[in-house]
């Protein structure tokens, strides 16, 4: 492979060189278009070319081909050209102008098309000439040029029209997978994006997660909202004289005649009611510990637990907190841990591909939990326990467990889901936790949001 060379230079468009030095790049940056291009040049030398003008005339805005003298039979300018009078192509040409992930998963569509007709015509050829001649005779340069403007002349509408919805839902993929840590899409480097296009290609789940989270996070949005609000109504209101902070309830006081004369004596009493200076309250201010079950029970949700867990962090992220994800069955898995919820699109990666299966043991995440909390710089914290499943618990550990969690002030949440197929023992929940709050989804769990 390496001894291939992969290189635009040659174009049959007016183009500048920095066109040419552009599409260089990409093709270092996706490993999959590169890869297209290799296949393409030990069949035919100059294919990087063909695929580089398809990128050009679905990257820029008004390709414009060169003059047509001595073009005939040019198998590059007649697909080239081909491509641009069809109706297919104006219609998919307004969406890819100027996106570069959109004019490069195109580019690979149609790469992958032409390589798959190669292959059948070499098939297809070898099938009749090992039979009519008892030799093994393959199709030549020649023919495969020849197939190619043919391809050209007929079926281009049906290479474009074959992968356009899924070239639309890979980018919408990989803008949903990418910003599943919360950065925006535009701040995802173009290599990262296509690197992501292919991984989802490959692990469909991924995409499915990532619509979750952005479901789950509409949840802890509106629960959010709703917290502060009551936070403001009930929390963050004073006692005061200043007018700037005074509730529109006292002001209404002081427009009407029978109340004006109380106000304007508590008034200059200081006894007004005002609105606060600190802002909203927040109770979470420590890290927060996500105990989550992967025994085989949780299969059947495994992409809403993980996409649960990924808006939990996101909360985290937001209010600058420690985050730590502790997955258990019968034994515990790996402990992932984010510093001020912070997280990159390839630990959620690595994070949403793995799931245990097996059964369920509480007292090892438990356990777990207390080592976090116990190395923490923080003392009060949030614990919130998932399970769809039971457990024993020796009493001593729930009493020292319980001991620890006054001692170090926090607080467990447990969310256990119920329905008529899973055999939990509430009580054995209930000794270890604050709370217990019983869904029959994850979805219905919004009050964890609001740790």
């Amino acid at each position: 492979m390496s001894n291939v060379l992969v290189l635009y230079n040659r174009s049959v468009f007016e183009i500048g060189g920095s066109y040419k030095v552009r599409f260089n790049e990409l093709l270092k940056m996706a490993a999959r278009l590169n890869d297209c291009c290799i296949a393409g040049e030990k069949k035919i030398a100059g294919f990087t070319n063909l695929i580089g003008d398809c990128w050009y005339a679905f990257y820029h805005k008004e390709p414009i081909l060169k003059g047509n003298i001595n073009r005939v039979g040019d198998t590059q300018y007649e697909f080239i050209q081909h491509l641009l009078k069809n109706d297919e192509y104006a219609k998919w040409h307004t969406l890819t102008q100027g996106d570069d992930l959109l004019s490069v998963l195109t580019s690979i569509s149609i790469a992958e098309q032409l390589l798959q007709n190669l292959e059948l015509l070499n098939n297809k050829t070898y099938a009749k000439n090992s039979q009519q001649s008892g030799q093994d005779i393959t199709v030549n340069t020649a023919q495969m040029k020849a197939h190619i403007q043919q391809l050209g002349k007929t079926s281009i509408s049906m290479m474009l029209q074959e992968n356009k919805k899924k070239i639309r839902n890979t980018k919408k993929a990989v803008r949903t997978v990418g910003t599943m840590d919360g950065k925006k899409i535009e701040n995802i480097p173009l290599s990262e994006q296509f690197k992501l296009a292919s991984l989802i290609g490959q692990r469909k789940e991924l995409q499915r997660i990532a619509d979750l989270v952005g479901r789950f996070k509409k949840i802890a949005m509106k629960k959010q909202k709703m917290k502060n609000q009551q936070n403001m109504e009930f929390r963050n209101i004073s006692i005061g004289h200043e007018v700037s902070r005074i509730l529109p309830l006292e002001l209404a006081n002081y427009m009407m005649r029978p109340s004006k004369l109380d106000f304007l004596k508590r008034l200059s009493e200081q006894q007004t009611f005002v609105f606060g200076t600190k802002g909203k309250a927040r109770k979470g201010k420590g890290p927060i510990i996500v105990c989550i079950d992967e025994s085989s029970s949780m299969t059947s949700i495994k992409e809403q637990s993980k996409a649960f867990c990924i808006a939990l962090l996101t909360i985290a992220k937001k209010q600058k907190r420690d985050f730590a994800i502790v997955p258990f069955a019968t034994n515990l898995g790996e402990v992932v841990f984010f510093r001020k919820g912070q997280a990159t699109t390839d630990d959620l990666i690595q994070f949403s591909n793995s799931f245990l299966g097996g059964g369920t043991n509480y007292e090892l995440p438990l356990r777990e939990s207390l080592n976090i909390l116990l190395k923490s710089e923080f003392n009060k914290a949030d614990l919130l326990f998932v399970t769809d499943g039971s457990s024993f618990l020796p009493t001593r550990f729930v009493e020292e467990f319980n001991q620890l969690k006054k001692k170090k002030q926090f607080e467990c949440t447990a969310v256990v889901l119920t329905n008529l197929y899973n055999a939990i023992d509430l009580n054995v929940v209930q000794k270890f936790s604050d709370r217990v709050i019983e869904v029959n989804e994850l979805f219905e769990a919004g009050d964890a949001f609001v740790l």
